[in-house]
Order: structure tokens, then C-alpha cells, then sequence
């Protein structure tokens, strides 16, 4: 399982669990889940917590150890949780079923987080990020830069 950093950034900033559940209008028990890594963190609470800390989705979940954030994607987007898995799959030349063996789910399954049908859990996202050697903040339009500061290992992931 992945390591993240939301209690080192909640320590840092002199913030209680209770303080980042008012922010995202969740329990302080749902905040204390994700800070465990007991419960899928949502992708527009990951995006809020990077927003509030000023770091990127990569350093919250522990891809990479360097807390700056990236510069903003160029790109707007007209769709509010678009993401880029269908043309970074294309791009490599993969087929859907190649990526969702990697994932180890169904083709259909994972051809709903390409349509944004299912969101795709952190879990998936940190896998693929590793994969295809990417930041998760470009594959969710966050940011144009395509590789993470100071990628962290397959195996310091793992």
C-alpha cells in the first residue's frame, strides 16, 4: 500500500484532524480513515487538500517527496472531473484490456474510469502513475508537467 503524507502536512501546519473534516465537510473519523490509508481518498478531496496545502496530489499520496506543487495546466477543461487515461493509454499503444490486466479488473470496468463513468480509486491512479511513469496530477489535468518531482520507486510504492 502507498504511504501518504496528509499527517505529516496536518502536523506541519499546526492543523487537527477535526480542522481538515470542517474543510471537507466529512466526520473526523472519515478524515482519520484516509490518513491512515483505511479508506479510499475521493479525487476531489485529494484535490482539495493539495489545493489547501499547496503541494500536488503526487506528494499527498507519496510518489514523490518534493512538497513544491506543480504549474497549473494551460488546458481548461469544460468537464470538471475529466482525466487523460484514454489518450496516455492510445498514445502507448495499449489496449484496454492490457491496462485493466495490469489493474487486475475487467475491461469494462476500467473502460468507465476512461469515460469517467467510475472514479478511479487513488489506488489504480498511484499504479498507473508509476506505469506510465507520470505525475497523477497530469493524468487528472492538474497540470501539464508529465513526470512527478523525484519519482519514488515501484518498489518504495509497493
Amino acid at each position: 500500500m502507498y504511504m501518504n503524507n496528509l499527517k505529516t502536512l496536518r502536523i506541519e501546519n499546526n492543523l487537527l484532524q477535526n480542522d481538515l473534516a470542517k474543510l471537507l465537510k466529512i466526520s473526523q473519523n472519515g478524515y482519520s480513515q484516509y490518513e491512515n490509508s483505511q479508506r479510499n481518498i475521493p479525487i476531489n478531496i485529494l484535490k482539495t487538500l493539495a489545493k489547501h496545502y499547496n503541494t500536488s496530489i503526487d506528494y499527498l499520496v507519496g510518489i514523490t517527496n518534493n512538497k513544491r506543487p506543480y504549474k497549473k495546466s494551460i488546458i481548461k477543461n469544460e468537464f470538471k472531473d475529466i482525466n487523460r487515461l484514454k489518450e496516455i493509454r492510445e498514445d502507448r499503444d495499449l489496449t484496454q484490456i492490457e491496462i485493466a490486466k495490469l489493474l487486475n479488473m475487467s475491461r469494462a470496468g476500467y473502460s468507465l474510469y476512461e469515460i469517467n463513468i467510475n472514479e478511479i480509486p487513488v489506488k489504480n491512479l498511484i499504479k498507473l502513475a508509476v506505469f506510465y511513469n507520470l505525475s497523477i496530477d497530469y493524468i487528472l489535468y492538474l497540470t501539464d508537467q508529465r513526470t512527478a518531482h523525484d519519482k519514488i520507486t515501484k518498489e518504495e510504492i509497493t
